[in-house]
């Protein structure tokens, strides 16, 4: 072959291996950080059930945050942002790594009352910012005592470059900085953050469809854990979990979901046709995820919600996130999709808040948070030992004959008469959420309600995983799923225009 020749061909793979890697990037299938970054600090604290201050680890998870820019980006940003960098701290207390799941991180043994880190942002400029609580502490407090520490770093206005070509400080110009903890001034970790959050927020919730009355909705997903399973069946399993929980999204209108990802994971999922499919439709993405696993997946839980919700802080509210499980799906009795639902939850909301305070509505904080209930479900057709199954056996089968495949939620029709005293959330990240668990969350700009079960609540499917539930008539009562299937089509023809939920004052 001509010497020539080759180096033709070998510009023309280069080319198209460049188009097919931008291609990746733009469809999503890049993972996103969210424009989080974590540094880790040491610090002296007073730790509870001890007479002295011990070395602690902090997790400090930052996040640049700025006002809309000149062409007004990102859109619906609460009122009174200034550029400043976001913290959410973890404090870990090595020696109490072997204590219950309630211990260390997800349950922090400091007293936030009697002890906070004091930590100084550097910028570049060399010019030093202190961090503070900015906000008011949220007027309702988690009752397991979970809590990130969160701190603010206003940064000031930004100083001309000198004549000897130092770099500008503050603002939108300011990239990297560095943080130190008083107690370990020599120690100090440097980082860098995306100038603005316009991008990430105009993928999830671009202005021209989403709205705050008609706010996209993502589902945030934890880590999804192998069972004891060999790698590739948990691989292709997870696959198939995700087809189905998307599709469910899809149905309730719901935009997609946020699924973190370790590298070894998502290098894994990328190899699916399926998962690159759900990739390229823009109704999947990977967040990075390089936290190490804990015993515990609850864990992964506090983490991973405190994260996405610091993460998206920077957008508007035509955004909202569904933190919740695989095995736990949003439902209207009445058919309704997102759009209709968040109607429903906000105006009920409304109304009780009027009805308890006998005053008008104006003026009071906009919901931010909508605990729902969550309710099991079993089915009569399956065995409990099989219901596993349902949902990780590809449909191969209604592929083979060009028919959508069944859904597996259609097999269930068994409902249990008492909710689950522990719910799901709702949030809005643009009200900083600043604590959540696996059941409760709580937001500092905006109020938390109990959302009502007529506009909708989380159908818990108990057996999703392994089986844990068996069906007694005194617990469980028969209960059938509304048009299921035919909500996708229907859906889709409505735009969101389905029967109109009920709203009611108590």
């Amino acid at each position: 072959m001509p010497g020539w020749l080759s180096l033709h061909l070998l510009a023309v793979f280069a080319t198209l291996w460049s188009l097919k890697v931008n291609a990746l990037h733009l469809h999503g299938l890049a993972a996103s950080s969210l424009g989080v970054h974590r540094v880790q600090l040491f610090a002296r604290a007073p730790v509870e059930g001890s007479t002295h201050a011990h070395v602690v680890l902090l997790h400090i998870w930052l996040k640049h945050v700025t006002p809309p820019d000149a062409g007004g980006e990102p859109r619906f940003m609460l009122p009174g942002q200034v550029p400043a960098v976001h913290a959410l701290i973890w404090v870990e207390v090595l020696e109490r790594l072997n204590h219950t799941a309630w211990a260390g991180v997800a349950r922090m043994a400091i007293d936030p009352d009697a002890w906070q880190p004091k930590l100084t942002l550097v910028l570049a400029d060399g010019r030093e910012v202190v961090g503070e609580r900015v906000y008011a502490a949220a007027p309702q407090v988690l009752f397991n005592q979970v809590q990130p520490l969160d701190v603010t770093f206003t940064l000031p206005p930004a100083e001309p470059a000198p004549a000897g070509g130092g770099a500008p400080g503050g603002e939108h110009g300011q990239r990297c900085f560095k943080v130190w903890e008083a107690s370990f001034p020599d120690h100090r970790a440097p980082f860098c953050l995306p100038p603005s959050s316009a991008a990430l927020c105009h993928r999830l919730a671009p202005a021209a469809a989403y709205t705050p009355d008609r706010p996209a909705l993502w589902s945030v997903l934890i880590p999804l854990r192998s069972m004891g399973a060999p790698w590739g069946t948990h691989v292709s399993r997870t696959t198939v979990r995700l087809h189905h929980h998307l599709a469910y999204l899809r149905e309730v209108g719901a935009a997609g979901a946020l699924l973190y990802t370790d590298p070894l994971m998502r290098q894994a999922l990328e190899a699916e046709a399926a998962v690159q499919r759900f990739l390229r439709e823009g109704r999947l993405m990977f967040v990075t995820w390089d936290m190490m696993e804990r015993r515990d997946y609850m864990w992964d839980h506090h983490m991973v919600y405190g994260h996405a919700a610091l993460g998206l802080a920077g957008c508007g509210t035509n955004l909202w996130l569904q933190l919740s499980d695989l095995d736990e799906m949003l439902f209207s009795v009445y058919d309704s999709t997102w759009p209709r639902v968040y109607s429903c939850l906000v105006e009920s909301a409304v109304n009780r808040t009027a009805v308890r305070s006998s005053s008008s509505r104006d003026g009071a904080p906009a919901p931010a948070v909508f605990r729902l209930y969550r309710v099991d479900v079993l089915s009569s057709r399956v065995a409990p030992e099989d219901e596993a199954a349902l949902w990780y056996t590809a449909p191969a089968a209604a592929a083979a004959a060009g028919r959508p495949p069944p859904h597996p939620l259609d097999s269930y029709d068994r409902i249990s008469k008492t909710p689950l005293w522990t719910g799901k959330m709702l949030a809005c990240p643009a009200a900083r959420v600043v604590d959540s668990w696996a059941h409760d969350a709580r937001a500092l700009l905006g109020s938390w309600h109990v959302a009502n079960s007529s506009c909708a609540f989380i159908l818990h499917v108990k057996n999703y995983w392994r089986p844990r539930a068996y069906y007694n008539a005194s617990e469980f009562e028969p209960f059938r799923f509304l048009a299921l299937r035919t909500k996708a089509a229907a859906g889709a023809a409505r735009s969101g225009q389905g029967a109109e939920p009920r709203n009611h004052a108590d």
